[in-house]
């Protein structure tokens, strides 16, 4: 039981990095250590240059676009919908719009900023730095991205772990109740 609340704890404040897009701050497969809004900070104090995770509409479809606005010559866009992912990208701007706050965010690899305003409340998790560095622990992460891509594999290899340990144990108990019997 104690091993499970500290694996949550701990896994609670990483995040795998699943691409290239912050390179060379932090590549695929890097595990970055993070806090947790709201918990542990304020989405609201997110500042530029801070590195955070959201929750990402514009990768994936089934959403709406509910707005379309202008701002120095970039397109941005508001959704709404619940197909989301999460994505680390660093704020490259804050702006309030009639009281309510966004921000802008992008990739230091990628060549355009992401195409969605960001409300406070999609972002989930804030990169901890040291020293204006950000937390990383590299290639730890490749193992939850295989296990991922690869899970058709591991489930039936564990399955059949469990099984051949089932398997040995009751092997064992009749071998000693024969045993006990002469």
């Amino acid at each position: 039981m104690i091993f499970l609340i500290v694996f949550f704890l701990l896994w609670s404040h990483v995040n795998v990095v699943v691409s290239n897009s912050m390179y060379p701050v932090m590549k695929r497969g890097d595990l970055v250590v993070v806090e947790n809004a709201p918990w542990e900070f304020n989405p609201e104090d997110v500042e530029v240059g801070d590195i955070v995770i959201y929750d990402a509409h514009w990768p994936l479809g089934g959403n709406r676009i509910t707005y379309v606005l202008q701002i120095d010559n970039k397109t941005l866009e508001l959704y709404e919908g619940d197909n989301t992912r999460p994505v680390v990208h660093r704020v490259i701007d804050k702006i309030n719009i009639e009281g309510n706050y966004y921000i802008i965010t992008k990739g230091d690899n990628n060549p355009t900023y992401d195409p969605e305003l960001i409300p406070l409340d999609q972002i989930k998790k804030r990169v901890v730095t040291v020293n204006e560095k950000p937390l990383v622990i590299p290639y730890v992460g490749y193992i939850s991205i295989y296990l991922k891509k690869y899970i058709w594999i591991v489930l039936p290899l564990i399955v059949l772990w469990v099984v051949y340990d089932y398997v040995i144990k009751y092997i064992k108990e009749v071998k000693g109740w024969r045993t006990r019997k002469k």
